[in-house]
C-alpha cells in the first residue's frame, strides 16, 4: 500500500520507522516527513504495518509504504536471542525487496532511521552508499549486551546521530565516545493544541471524573513496563489516606502490539485498589488535545529513563502543570519548581507529596501550567524541531541539497 506522488524531484529522503501508531516518535516522524515535503524535497516512509500513522501520512500526501516487520528489519526483545538474530539475518532478502519498492518513484538521496528499533535503514544506506542519519529517541541501557551492540551499530553505520535530548546524547557518547563529534541534539516539538481547540473536551471532562470528582490526574502514554502506571496508583492511594484532595486518576493509552499482558496486569492492580472506582482506563486517543484539556494535572512517573518526554511537552503546550520522574530527558523538559515538579524515580511517597502539593494549590498549579506554555512556545514547537532536522538532513547530503520551508504547518 502506498500514497502515490508525482515524479521524483531530487532530495528524496527515506524514513524507516518501527511503528504505525501515533505515539511520541511516530508523531515526530510525521512532522519531519511533512517538513521535507514542504521544503521542496520528497519524503518516503517505510512502516512495519498499517495503522494510524500510515493514515496520517497519507492524509498529508506523503509517499508511504507498508511492509511486514521483517521488511524493515524491526528489532524487539525477541530479536536479541540467538534464534531472533538468525531470523533477523534471514529477513534480509525480504528487506532488500522492500527497498526496491521504496525506490520505484525515484532514487533515494538519504536514509533516516527513526528509533533504534529498525535495522533496515542502516542496511539500505550501506548497500547503496547513501548518507545515513539515525534519529535516536530512546535510552536502551539493558540488557547491557544489547546497549553495547546498538552503540557499535551507530558508530559503524550512522553519518550523523540525532538525539532527542542531552540525556540521550550523553548515553550514546558513553557507549561510543567516538560518536560525540557526529551527534546532534534536537528536542522534539509538538503541534499547538490551542491553535485548533478540540470540541471533544466537554465529553472527556465528565468521563474523566466518574464520581463527579473536582480534579483529574492523567497519565497519557503506552501501557508498558516503564511508564509507571502502578507507581502512580500507589501514590494516589497514599493521597487518599492523607485526604489531600478530591481527584480521579485517568490512564490514557494502549499496550504495544503483542504486549497485552501489561494491560491485564494493570487491570488486576486497579481491581485490588481501594480507590478503584476513581480510576478511568481510556484506550489510545488520536485527539490527545481533548484529553489534556480535560485533565487538571499530568503525571509522567517513568520508572526507567525516558529519552525525552513528549507527553510532558504536550501537557505544557495545553497549559497543564506536570509532575515527572527526575530521570532521563525529563529534567530537560520539566523545569522543577517552575513548569512542574520532579519526583525521585520509583518513590511513591515522594510522588504522592508532589502531586498533593499541586492538587491542594489551584493557584500554583495554574501558574506552573502558564509557565509551561511559555516554555513550549520558546523551545518545543514543531517549527523549531523541523527547522533543526532539515538543517541536519541538508548537512548530511551536502551544501547543494539545502531545504527551504515554504511555511510551517504549525507554530
Amino acid at each position: 500500500m502506498m500514497t502515490l506522488r508525482t515524479a521524483a524531484i531530487g532530495r528524496r529522503v527515506l524514513f524507516v520507522h518501527q511503528s504505525s501508531d501515533l505515539y511520541g516518535s511516530d508523531r515526530v516522524l510525521l512532522e519531519c516527513a511533512d517538513a521535507v515535503n514542504r521544503a521542496g524535497g520528497e519524503a518516503v516512509v517505510a512502516l512495519p504495518g498499517d495503522g494510524p500513522l500510515f493514515a496520517a501520512l497519507r492524509s498529508r500526501g506523503i509517499e508511504s509504504h507498508v511492509f511486514s516487520p521483517a521488511g524493515v528489519l524491526k528489532i524487539d526483545r525477541r530479536s536479541l536471542s540467538a534464534g531472533g538474530l538468525v531470523r533477523l539475518v534471514a529477513s534480509i532478502p525480504c528487506s532488500i525487496e522492500s527497498l526496491r519498492r521504496c525506490m520505484a518513484n525515484g532514487p533515494i538521496d538519504l536514509v533516516c532511521s527513526n528509533t533504534l528499533a529498525v535495522f533496515a535503514g542502516a542496511l539500505w544506506a550501506a548497500l547503496y552508499r547513501l548518507p545515513h542519519v539515525w534519529h535516536v529517541h530512546e535510552i536502551v541501557d539493558r540488557p547491557v549486551l544489547a546497549a553495547k551492540a546498538f552503540g557499535m551499530l551507530l558508530r559503524l553505520s550512522a553519518d550523523t546521530v540525532v538525539c532527542n535530548s542531552r540525556a540521550t546524547s550523553d548515553f550514546i557518547s558513553a557507549l561510543q565516545p567516538a560518536l560525540a563529534a557526529r551527534t546532534r541534539v534536537v528536542w522534539n516539538g509538538v503541534p499547538d493544541p490551542l491553535r485548533n481547540p478540540s470540541r471533544a473536551t466537554t465529553s472527556y471532562t465528565a468521563r474523566f471524573r466518574p464520581n463527579g470528582e473536582r480534579l483529574a490526574i492523567g497519565l497519557v502514554g503506552r501501557i508498558n513496563r516503564m511508564k509507571g502506571h502502578a507507581l502512580l496508583l500507589e501514590a494516589c492511594e497514599r493521597l487518599e489516606d492523607m485526604r489531600t484532595a478530591d481527584f480521579s486518576i485517568v490512564f490514557v493509552g494502549s499496550p504495544p502490539p503483542g504486549q497485552d499482558q501489561h494491560l491485564a496486569t494493570l487491570r488486576d492492580r486497579i481491581r485490588s485498589s481501594p480507590i478503584a472506582d476513581r480510576v478511568v482506563l481510556c484506550d489510545f486517543l488520536a485527539d490527545t488535545a481533548a484529553a489534556y484539556s480535560a485533565l487538571d494535572l499530568v503525571c509522567m512517573p517513568s520508572t526507567e529513563a525516558e529519552g525525552f518526554g513528549l507527553v510532558a511537552v504536550e501537557a505544557m503546550a495545553a497549559e497543564r502543570a506536570v509532575v515527572a520522574a527526575s530521570i532521563g530527558g525529563l529534567p530537560e523538559v520539566v523545569i522543577d519548581g517552575r513548569t512542574g515538579l520532579l519526583h525521585a524515580p520509583g518513590d511513591a511517597a515522594d510522588l504522592a507529596s508532589k502531586l498533593g502539593a499541586l492538587l491542594a494549590d489551584d493557584a500554583l498549579r495554574c501558574a506552573m501550567g502558564a509557565a509551561g506554555r511559555v516554555r513550549y512556545e520558546q523551545e518545543f514547537t514543531v517549527a523549531r524541531m523541523t527547522s533543526a532536522m532539515l538543517e541536519v538532513l541538508a548537512d548530511c547530503m551536502g551544501p547543494s541539497r539545502s531545504f527551504r520551508l515554504t511555511g510551517p504547518r504549525a507554530p
